[in-house]
């Protein structure tokens, strides 16, 4: 594995906030915490539940019953982004979810299994691909199927916010004031676009840069000297990287390095990089004309989903909600 970070250079923000918090889970851990501070802060113990294992009844929301297993399974969803919740807030939690998807059936708000499809794999993107999704699923105790029905609710609760608050629009300065604060967000770093040839020994470097000046096209001795078996296989050829991510002694050199030519030999994590400069692109702020449909986006977002927080406190006090068979 070579010393420079293979990580591509971020791309241009479009959108700044990629929806995998569950809404449904940020509003009941909000609520919840609410609801333990008024009763001291100490959670009390569940009532014996009717039944055993994940069927077992432990609450009753307006008639419809609660098990065991969605309250575990909103523990773990919640150590999916790093929260922690006790069991009478996960309990609280999936109350309102069940209150949540009433409201929802009541006035037509509908998501399909295509929508939560759709979800998944904006999600999947955002995470690095379906195979990190199921790994970060799997070692927070969270079942595909598990989670699908999380990504429905929060859906749900995007719709239902919607349709209940329709008309949020966030004023110019809210919006110019998002932008400066996510300026970092907003920046797409500086970066090299790179091929390097990685060996041992120092003169193994000098002899790999003598046949290069000899004429021998890069790649083909890319493929004969690099011990780095992924970028020979390229042809050295490692694609954009972010100048900031390399190691010192060629950012030094990759912010100046005329394009192009082969770099005398560098040390860097204990072995040899001979590197050549194919292209560099200077760092880009995305500007507030581009940005301004995302920014009123996730302004909407946040005033709906406060906004649909005290709806469901109301909704929660006017619920009968009974622990227990």
């Amino acid at each position: 594995m070579t010393a420079c970070d293979r990580s591509p250079a971020r791309p241009p923000v479009t959108r700044l906030r990629l929806a995998v918090a569950l809404c449904v889970l940020a509003l009941a851990v909000s609520a919840a915490g609410s609801v333990l501070a008024a009763c001291g802060g100490s959670p009390t113990p569940a009532t014996s539940p009717s039944g055993s294992g994940a069927a077992a009844v432990v609450a009753h929301v307006n008639g419809e019953p609660v098990t065991r297993g969605e309250v575990d399974l909103m523990m773990a969803v919640a150590r999916l982004s790093s929260q922690t919740l006790t069991r009478r807030q996960a309990l609280e939690a999936v109350v309102r979810a069940h209150l949540l998807r009433a409201q929802a059936a009541r006035l037509g708000v509908v998501v399909t299994a295509a929508d939560v499809q759709a979800r998944l794999a904006q999600v999947a993107a955002g995470v690095g691909g379906t195979t990190a999704l199921q790994s970060s699923l799997s070692a927070a105790g969270v079942s595909l199927a598990g989670y699908r029905q999380q990504v429905r609710d929060g859906l749900l609760a995007e719709r239902l916010a919607a349709r209940r608050f329709p008309h949020v629009a966030p004023s110019r300065r809210q919006v110019a004031d998002f932008y400066e604060a996510h300026r970092a967000q907003l920046t797409t770093p500086a970066a090299v676009r790179l091929a390097e040839i990685v060996v041992k020994t120092r003169s193994l470097a000098d002899a790999v840069v003598g046949r290069l000046h000899a004429g021998y096209p890069f790649s083909e001795v890319a493929r004969a000297y690099s011990m780095d078996s992924e970028s020979a296989a390229a042809g050295g050829v490692l694609g954009w990287v972010e100048t900031s991510s390399l190691p010192p002694a060629l950012e030094r050199v990759a912010a100046t390095a005329r394009i192009g030519v082969v770099l005398r030999p560098l040390l860097a994590a204990g072995e040899w990089h001979v590197v050549k400069i194919l292209a560099r692109r200077a760092a880009r702020t995305q500007s507030l004309t581009a940005a301004r449909p995302a920014i009123v986006a996730e302004l909407v977002r946040e005033r709906r989903a406060a906004l649909l927080q005290a709806w469901l406190d109301h909704v929660r006090a006017q619920a009968h909600v009974t622990t227990g068979a």
